[in-house]
């Protein structure tokens, strides 16, 4: 048997939306415990990157029109939980 075990790029981006979701739900406990100020801000803070916000971003098929988007939410906490899953999956075979 193989003691090296490759794994799947599936399995990879599934163990980091596992870390993303559990980091989310993380920040939301500490931002209903921790009081107002400079911790909570520097920790909760979020940055959003992706696209969507201009009222013009519509794709017209002439038979079809939609709107795209997509938004992240980067928080300390949500860079927290990811390097958590990272370790999680980089250690424990």
């Amino acid at each position: 048997m193989k003691a090296d075990l490759k794994r799947s790029i599936g399995f990879v981006f599934l163990v980091l939306f596992i870390g993303i979701v559990i980091s989310s739900i993380l920040g939301q406990l500490i931002g209903g415990m921790l009081p107002e100020g400079v911790v909570k801000d520097f920790l909760l803070t979020s940055r959003s990157i992706g696209w969507g916000i201009q009222p013009d971003n519509w794709v017209d098929l002439f038979v079809l029109r939609f709107k795209t988007g997509m938004f992240i939410d980067i928080s300390v906490v949500n860079f927290i939980g990811i390097i958590i899953a990272w370790y999680f999956l980089r250690y424990f075979k």
